[in-house]
């Protein structure tokens, strides 16, 4: 963690106002007090972590078509409403399915017979019973890896290192479909966290998968892969998940802060507050859903509204498939061009570093200066690095500028998606930073003159090209249409 976080916090009095290349030198040279008032707040009252206490513990893990998702829509409903914020409501869309976990148990049967720790990755479906097969050892698949021989109907057991071309998890999805339509009867991946965690996500996998899908701790398929240097492995496998293609919905949650001299245009900040059922989801994501709810709360207690009007979204259904966003992009289409800034925070309550631009180097001159008020709290970086796993990948596709706050990872990584995601994690005092930036970033852009047009559909196609968010898109869109999804 940075040096004197507080230090930094507290510094932000002598924060000049926002500035622009084509503000006035007059406008630059007024101090103003409000970024002072909304630093102050955030880490004065640390409402942002007991709503998250609220979130995790009182209503727990929030599977997506869930009753405890539903139950997280209406406290987000209620929260927003008593604070005073503005059209609060729910936007329903539709789920294709929905699923439950079951249990899932693993174990090697030759050439000895010993337990295996494994958990189904999310949207997998069952094994109908217990099935033995041998294991093949595909290694390290990649987009451009050849499959090996299944024609004796495998256990498959592969890691997804990703490369330039694709990320691991893009990879993943792909390959498990090819592996089923090869005669794989199951696949297993390696979980690349410590101490036995696992990883149970499912990029790829909505509406289902093609087979079941297992993560297995990191030393367990280490040692199967030993055995497998002196011989034949074989597996027995049982898993009792359950997948409803009954239609059903979800909701994504809405609240505004209408804006001053501009209130057609939007400033949008949002978060998903859907998790895994594994753990609580305290960093994933209910650490942004919390910091955007309390930087709402914050803007409306002090009276500081922006020119433009500030929207806050809460979306379900991320981890499936980036669902509710894409699902707002879709039902927002018309209202596009008047969104000038998406920010989004989904990487954890880590120690804020600046924000993610993903590919828009064209937004990276007026975001210095507009975002000049983030200096006092040490998080006016930019990067240019592009992801598609969080609630701007669609509004990229869709030209509109989108953000993503980017943070000091710390030991984010070792708890994404694991039993371990809950509020013990979450640093109380980083969190009321992350609150204070995204509260400040989203005025100073509310406030600015002009963010960053949106991109034309040629422009779109060759930030997609340029960054390979391309292949991303591919990979989500591929099992609604392939006959390997359910």
């Amino acid at each position: 963690m940075r040096q004197n976080i507080i230090a930094a916090v507290l510094s932000v009095v002598s924060l000049s106002a926002l500035s622009i290349a084509s503000s006035s030198a007059a406008r630059v040279a007024q101090p103003d007090q409000r970024y002072e008032r909304i630093a102050g707040a955030a880490l004065q009252r640390g409402g942002a972590y007991e709503f998250l206490q609220s979130l995790t513990e009182t209503i727990g893990p929030r599977l997506t078509g869930s009753e405890q998702s539903r139950a997280a829509a209406d406290l987000l409903v209620k929260t927003l409403s008593a604070a005073g914020l503005e059209n609060v409501h729910v936007e329903e869309y539709p789920l294709r399915s929905r699923w439950r976990r079951g249990t899932a148990q693993a174990r090697i049967v030759a050439p000895t017979s010993l337990p295996l720790l494994v958990q189904s990755f999310g949207w997998a479906p069952g094994t109908d019973g217990s099935i033995e097969a041998p294991v093949v050892d595909a290694g390290s698949i990649t987009s451009a890896s050849a499959l090996p021989d299944l024609s004796n109907h495998p256990i498959v057991l592969a890691d997804f290192p990703g490369d330039r071309t694709e990320p691991g998890y893009v990879t993943r999805g792909r390959a498990a479909r090819r592996l089923a339509a090869a005669g794989a009867r199951a696949l297993i991946v390696p979980s690349d966290k410590p101490d036995r965690l696992l990883d149970i996500g499912c990029f790829g996998n909505y509406p289902a998968a093609a087979m079941p899908m297992l993560s297995m701790a990191k030393e367990d398929s280490l040692m199967v892969r030993r055995l497998l240097e002196q011989g034949g492995v074989r597996l027995s496998l049982e898993v009792t998940n359950t997948l409803d293609t009954t239609p059903a919905i979800e909701r994504n949650v809405v609240a505004e802060l209408k804006g001053t001299a501009l209130p057609d245009r939007v400033v949008l900040l949002g978060a998903h507050f859907d998790s895994w059922d594994t753990a609580t989801g305290a960093n994933d994501d209910g650490s942004g859903t919390a910091a955007i709810l309390e930087a709402g709360r914050i803007l409306k207690s002090l009276d500081i509204r922006g020119r433009r009007t500030i929207r806050l979204v809460f979306f379900s259904g991320e981890e499936q498939a980036i669902l509710g966003s894409h699902a707002y992009v879709d039902a927002h289409g018309a209202e596009l061009d008047r969104i000038d800034a998406v920010a989004i925070m989904d990487e954890g309550a880590g120690v804020p570093k600046g924000f993610r631009l993903h590919g828009r180097t064209d937004l990276e001159p007026a975001l210095r200066a507009i975002l000049q008020p983030l200096a006092g709290l040490d998080a006016r970086g930019l990067s240019q690095e592009a992801s598609f796993d969080q609630d701007h990948s669609y509004f990229v596709v869709a030209g509109v500028p989108a953000l993503t706050l980017w943070v000091e990872p710390g030991a984010y990584e070792t708890h994404h998606h694991a039993i371990t995601d809950t509020i013990d994690k979450i640093d109380r005092r980083t969190l009321a930073v992350d609150t204070a930036v995204m509260a400040t970033a989203a005025l100073a852009l509310a406030d600015a003159d002009t963010v960053g047009a949106r991109l034309t559909a040629a422009q779109r196609a060759d930030l997609l090209s340029r960054t390979g968010l391309d292949k991303s898109a591919a990979a989500l869109a591929e099992p609604l249409t392939s006959s390997g999804g359910r």
